[in-house]
Order: structure tokens, then sequence, then C-alpha cells
């Protein structure tokens, strides 16, 4: 609790910028340490210029950082200071990476085991919301971490898609986590708080600045291992996002579009640049699910073949349903998992072309 103190007065200095914080922390133990510095000892790391160091310490006061943590408490909203267990690896990594988050929500989606971001256009044609739609579903329904910017359009129908499905989605705000923005997003803000995750890097009641958007985009970035780009401008947020995942060597897939749209013209530019095509949510999939899929006797059946699941758990229902189980309920009655479980499996499954079901019947194919 006294260390959160330390890192919300270090966060909430409006004039030390995040690359000086950055910088003090590279050459301090922790913000408490910082804090009590000497004007001298300041001066002498060379990070601060006079006028800066004359600011920090006239800001010398825990009082805010003591009402921003009731704050907190009350709203049961979490700071996660850099270098916590909660705070993801991958954010440490980064160029300039955040000192902390704060978050509402299911945690454990910081440590996703696959987590894809999905951007694009705030005011996207109905082939682009169809998009955003299927393939936030498809790859949610499997168990992929949907991560975005909770911005109106391509973003919003991502994580209603999602959240909708199993709740695993990440939304990266550009503001204060106690400012929802747009304000058309309200009852998303709510429900992914509730139910999936929300974070931020910006203080409480930082509003929506302009330049507060290309910087979240790194976050949205960072945390995802791949970023998909559905229908954007050739200059657009979404490119900024997408510049950031290459430096960070993260896979581009791009949903290709009208020639003639302005809408898709930056994600075809980013295909002529190497991006991978996608049209269905199996070619982001077999990037980092392995499809053992070997050439057999073209006479052999499905039911004949010995096929290499991709998680044991697969394997699991495979064995069942070649033994003669058919429904979920039985599934969910020999194995223990839950139904939620079993779900995303079959849905996995049948985008694999594994297994059909119809009616509420499952078969192999």
């Amino acid at each position: 609790m006294k260390e959160l103190i330390y890192w919300l007065w270090l966060m909430s200095l409006e004039k030390v910028s995040i690359k000086q914080k950055n910088l003090l922390l590279e050459q301090f133990i922790s913000p408490e340490e910082i804090f009590s510095l000497s004007p001298e000892a300041l001066a002498k790391t060379k990070v601060l210029d006079q006028s800066t160091v004359n600011y920090f310490c006239q800001s010398r006061s825990l009082e805010k950082a003591k009402q921003d943590l009731s704050y907190l408490d009350k709203n049961n909203i979490q700071l996660i200071p850099r270098g916590a267990p909660e705070f993801p690896v991958a954010l440490t990594n980064l160029y300039m990476p955040p000192l902390g988050l704060y978050a509402r929500g299911n945690l454990s989606l910081l440590h996703a085991p696959l987590s894809i971001a999905i951007i694009g256009s705030r005011n996207p044609s109905v082939a682009g919301e169809k998009y955003a739609k299927l393939f936030s579903q498809s790859l949610s329904a499997v168990g992929v971490t949907i991560v975005s910017g909770l911005a109106d359009g391509i973003d919003g129908k991502s994580h209603w898609s999602s959240v909708n499905e199993l709740g695993s989605t990440i939304g990266v705000l550009g503001t204060g986590i106690d400012i929802c923005y747009p304000r058309v997003n309200k009852k998303l803000f709510e429900r992914m708080a509730d139910k999936a995750l929300i974070i931020t890097e910006f203080n409480l009641g930082e509003k929506p600045l302009p330049y507060h958007f290309p910087q979240r985009n790194r976050i949205i970035s960072g945390l995802s291992q791949g970023v998909l780009v559905i229908e954007a401008r050739r200059k657009s947020g979404s490119l900024i996002t997408v510049n950031h995942a290459l430096e960070q060597g993260k896979n581009i897939y791009v949903i290709p579009g009208d020639i003639g749209g302005a809408n898709w013209a930056g994600g075809n530019q980013l295909l002529k640049e190497g991006a991978k095509l996608v049209t269905e949510p199996r070619d982001i999939l077999e990037d980092y699910i392995i499809f053992d899929r070997s050439a057999q006797n073209q006479n052999e059946t499905r039911d004949q073949r010995t096929l290499k699941m991709a998680t044991p758990e697969e394997q699991l229902l495979f064995d069942l349903i070649k033994k003669g189980y058919r429904t979920i309920d039985e599934l969910v009655a020999c194995t223990g998992l839950p139904i939620n479980r079993i779900n995303s499996l079959l849905t996995m499954m049948e985008i694999e072309e594994i297994i059909m079901i119809k009616y509420g019947n499952i078969a192999l194919i």
C-alpha cells in the first residue's frame, strides 16, 4: 500500500515526461527513493533541467496520491506498477514502457497465452463491421484474447463480439480509467469492466487528448502476438499501431477490401508491403496452432485416421467422439471440463474441419 502511494505520486507529475520518469527509474531503486532526492541530487542526474527540478520539489506531496488511492479502493480499480507480478513482461520491453497500469476487471487476461489486436476504422462500412464481428467472435470462441482501443467502430464491434462469447477481451484507453470515451460506449465500458478487462496508463481524470491515442497504441500492439487490420485509411491511428507492432516484431494481418475505397486503402497498402492476407480466422490461428493433416490414403475415412490434435484436451474430445459420444452434455460428463471450455474446443475443431455440429449432434468429418 505504501509503495503504491509513491508510484501514484511519480505517475502524476505532469511536467515530467514519461521518458524522464523512465530514466530516473533506471538510476534509482524505486519511486520512494526518487521522492526523497534533494534538488542537488536531481540536478546531478542530468535528466531534469532546473525548471523541472524546481517543479519536482514543489510537487513533493503525497496528499493527492493518497486521495487517488482511496478512489481506486472504493471503485475496485487496481494499480499495477511496473515490476509487479501482474505487470505484463511484454510491456517492459517497449521503447517507452508505461510506469504502471490502472485496471478494472480480470487481470489474468494480461497473461493470456494468445492475444490478437483487432483495429480499424471508427466509421466502418457494413462489410467492415461484419468482419470485425466474425473474426473477434471466432477467435474468442477458441480462447484467443482480443485487444483493442475501446473506440467506436471496429474497436467497439470487436469488443462486443468477444465479450458476448467468452469475455476474453482487453480495452486499452486513451484516458483515465474513470472516463468513458466515447460516451456511446458506456454500456460496453461497464460490461467489460465487469466481465473482461479495461486498462490505461493515464492517471485519474485525464481527458481524451489527441496525443494520448498514438501513445496508447504501443500498448495495444505490445500486449498482442499479432495485429489484425480491418478497413483502415492510409493515414490513420490503425497504421500507427501497425508501426509499433512492426518495431516490436509482431505479425500483421489484413483483410483485403475495395481497391477503390479510401477506408480500405491503408490495409491494401500493408498487403503490398508484405502483411499477411487473411480471409478467415484459421489464417491467423495457423501461425500459432499446429495443424497436423498429413496426407493419408484417400480411401481412408476420417474415423480410420490417427490425427494429432493441437492440444491434449482436443485429443480427448476427438477420442470420445470417435467412440460414439455425440452431445455436449455427454462430453462434459465424461471429461469433467467446464461447458464453456468444451464449446471453445469444439469450435476450434470445427474451424480445423475435424468435426461438424448439426442440431446439437457432433460428428467427425
